[in-house]
């Protein structure tokens, strides 16, 4: 008998979690063994036909972090007959009436807390992640610093947490056509080699490091090409105009959020991406970059440390020296570049995002008691 599932998908267009639901859902759609059933936003229906085109969609005008998703998705889903609801977040309303799965990925806002983020917003954070933890049958995290955290912040069950770490979508690899790649780099204004940065601006990017370091390279190792900041930094960003004042004007380029096609293109026409952030709940564009035969310069810490040890340029994310010294060796060194690229696509190909399927799987059937 087929096993009735639902999965909140209303984050389906966020950045991290939205590409973590896309996955899940494409990979579950041929999957006989489960009726999937999808939360979603009213403006996302196209996209969940798309994905799962099998699976019955309930929408829920609900948006997160309010009132009202506490009361319109368990009324959604109280009508339907189900055996497990996975929620791939840390809000988990009260009500919902089913056993559930729950997917945190980190606890990023606990260390660094958004800017514009108040107190009442943190106690809620903190309460509702400590709820749910507690109420679900199964923890899904992304990685081993992530159930780390988990327990010793919150005294999390480390029996119940399954570490099913995070999959890259094997397309990125494949180069596109030359001419499409001359486009993107004229459209942009784009003048390699580049040093490429997909983050958005929040404080544990440690993007004043990445601006500071690449400064010092410019200035005293004579570094060549361009700074391309790609996600939450655009031309206009503050970050931008004080590498203006820095001298570096023309040398650093805020490209803001891009398609996926332009992302791929980027990968494909840079020298190296720089990931030297403070945590992670796991670093997808570390893993993204390798797949597209980047070498990586990421942080000695954490999630980053985990998934680039051995295979990517590991630096101290607070030592500005140490992460301008491994830019200028990994651009200048050829044979260094291609050790780390060809160890970067060895560590791509054992992540898949079927591999994060069947994981996610192995949890359902643990919390229905089959595992």
């Amino acid at each position: 008998m087929a096993i009735r599932l639902a999965i909140d998908a209303r984050k389906l267009t966020d950045f991290g979690i939205g590409t973590y639901l896309s996955h899940l859902l494409a990979g579950l759609a041929w999957r006989d063994e489960f009726e999937l059933t999808v939360v979603a936003r009213p403006e996302h229906l196209g996209r969940v036909a798309t994905l799962a085109p099998q699976a019955r969609v309930l929408p829920v005008s609900a948006r997160g972090y309010g009132f009202s998703e506490h009361v319109k998705l368990p009324a959604a889903l109280w009508r339907e007959r189900l055996d497990l609801v996975h929620v791939p977040h840390y809000v988990v309303p009260h009500l919902i009436p089913r056993p559930i799965v729950v997917t945190v990925h980190d606890v990023i806002q606990l260390f660094y807390p958004p800017r514009d983020r108040s107190v009442q917003a943190l106690l809620y954070l903190r309460f509702m992640l400590r709820s749910a933890l507690r109420r679900a049958r199964r923890v899904i995290t992304v990685s081993r610093t992530s159930k780390r955290d988990l327990v010793n912040l919150f005294g999390a069950d480390p029996d119940r947490i399954d570490v099913v770490q995070n999959g890259v979508d094997e397309r990125l690899g494949e180069r596109p056509p030359a001419q499409r790649l001359e486009e993107v780099k004229e459209r942009f204004g784009l003048r390699p080699p580049l040093v490429m940065v997909v983050a958005n601006d929040k404080p544990h990017k440690n993007l004043d490091v990445v601006l500071r370091a690449f400064h010092l390279a410019c200035r005293e190792r004579s570094l060549p090409g361009q700074l391309v900041l790609v996600g939450g930094v655009g031309r206009d960003h503050p970050l931008t105009l004080r590498a203006r004042q820095l001298g570096l004007d023309g040398r650093v380029c805020g490209l803001g959020r891009v398609s996926q096609a332009d992302l791929q293109a980027l990968y494909h026409l840079s020298a190296v991406l720089l990931h030297p952030a403070r945590y992670e709940g796991f670093g997808l564009p570390v893993l993204e970059a390798m797949r597209c035969g980047l070498p990586v310069i990421t942080s000695n810490v954490g999630a980053m440390r985990d998934l680039g040890e051995g295979a990517a340029r590991l630096v101290n994310p607070l030592d500005v020296g140490e992460v301008a010294t491994a830019l200028e060796r990994v651009l200048v060194d050829d044979s260094l570049r291609r050790r780390m690229i060809e160890a970067g696509n060895r560590r791509a190909e054992a992540l898949t995002w079927e591999r994060a399927v069947e994981g996610t799987l192995e949890t359902y059937h643990k919390a229905l008691g089959e595992g």
